[in-house]
Parts: C-alpha cells; sequence; structure tokens
C-alpha cells in the first residue's frame, strides 16, 4: 500500500474522536441536508468527497440510485463502512480516495458533492477543474465550504496567521485557507459552474453553501 499523505494520516488518527463528538451546528447541518435533499433526485447516481466517517452519505443515499462516498483518510472510511453495516443499505459505497483518485470517464455523476472540504484542499483550483469533469453536463456541484468572516476581527487574524500554521508545524492542524465567499464563488465560476443558489451560515467562521450547475 503506497504511503498516506500527512493530512490523510491527521484526519485518520483523530477519525474515532471526531466521530464521538457532536455536530457543533445542528440546526445549520440540518438545514444544509434538507436544501441538499431538495436537489437530489431517485434516479440520481451521486459522489460525496470529504465525506468523513459517513453520517451524511447515509441520510442522502435514500434519496438516490447510488452514492460513491470517499475520503482521504483511512480511519474515517473504517468508521463510515462499520456504519454502513449497521444501516444495512445497498445502495452506498465507500472508499479512501483523494480528489483526483476518482475517474472521469464519461462524466459519471448527476451530482458532485464536497461538504466541509474545498478550504481543506491544497491546489482548489486543479481539484475544482477534476470535480467538474466528474459530473455530467447540467450535473450539479453541492458544496459547504469554511471561509474567512465578512468582518475578520483580532480574533481571527490571531488564529489564521498564528495559532494554526504553530500548530500545523507541530503536527496538530492540517492545511487549511480561509478564503472569502467572494472568491470562493469566482473560483468555483472560473471551474465552468454556473451558481444557482447560495447560502451562510454564520459563526465565527462563515460556511458557504453553494449549489452549481455545470455549464
Amino acid at each position: 500500500m503506497a504511503p498516506i499523505s500527512n493530512d490523510a494520516a491527521f484526519w485518520s488518527k483523530r477519525s474515532r474522536k471526531y466521530a464521538a463528538n457532536p455536530i457543533g451546528d445542528m440546526d445549520g447541518y440540518l438545514n444544509t441536508l434538507e436544501r441538499t435533499k431538495s436537489y437530489l433526485k431517485p434516479g440520481d447516481t451521486a459522489l460525496e468527497i470529504g465525506c468523513g466517517t459517513g453520517s451524511t452519505a447515509l441520510l442522502l443515499a435514500p434519496h438516490v440510485k447510488h452514492i460513491t462516498a470517499t475520503d482521504i483518510a483511512p480511519g474515517m472510511i473504517e468508521i463510515a463502512n462499520e456504519k454502513l453495516v449497521e444501516e444495512g443499505l445497498n445502495n452506498v459505497t465507500f472508499a479512501v480516495a483523494e480528489v483526483k483518485d476518482h475517474s472521469t470517464d464519461d462524466s459519471p455523476y448527476d451530482v458532485v458533492m464536497a461538504h466541509n472540504l474545498l478550504h481543506l484542499v491544497t491546489d482548489l483550483d486543479s481539484a475544482l477543474a477534476h470535480i467538474r469533469a466528474l459530473v455530467k453536463p447540467g450535473g450539479l456541484f453541492i458544496s459547504k465550504t469554511v471561509c474567512a468572516p465578512y468582518n475578520a476581527g483580532l480574533k481571527f487574524a490571531l488564529i489564521r496567521y498564528i495559532a494554526i500554521p504553530i500548530m500545523q508545524a507541530i503536527g496538530k492542524a492540517p492545511f487549511v485557507e480561509f478564503m472569502s465567499a467572494n472568491a470562493l464563488e469566482g473560483k468555483i465560476k472560473a471551474a465552468g459552474f454556473k451558481i444557482i443558489e447560495t447560502g451562510d451560515q454564520n459563526g465565527m467562521l462563515l460556511s458557504r453553501y453553494l449549489v452549481v450547475r455545470k455549464a
């Protein structure tokens, strides 16, 4: 087996603790879930990239024909498969994969999703181009991404420019890039998508929800 990346090892090591932690903003999560469900169709073939421990994929599975859900961290996928056995669903496949590991042959997916992932991707432009190639003509890409707050203050600056780099240097934090929501939308448009819905989930950090169609 090929060695996994530092970020994959980081998330894999923390997978059990991650799975045990409650969702910080349950109302925001449920709203995202319901908005996403509204775009899914029973005949869809879907892909979720960065699925973590698989909870979202399992909740969305009844609304599509099949969902493939992947994560870079083997530990996360191990837990996801444990949940899959408990749920007994037969239209879900979990696998360990980086964004570019997914085959673009025939643009195979009606819907590609990436929730809480894009700010953790080191080469976002390249990743978005690959994601576009995964989506069927006229298909959807649905994402929710942590962004810099609209009015970033001193606390955010201390976290972004001091705390996170120190933690990364000692292996306690993965790569992360907090761009503005406008910058994120610009990159997604440049990749060849047309925005059809946006929404914000506010906290100390902003989470930008986007539904876009392959142009």
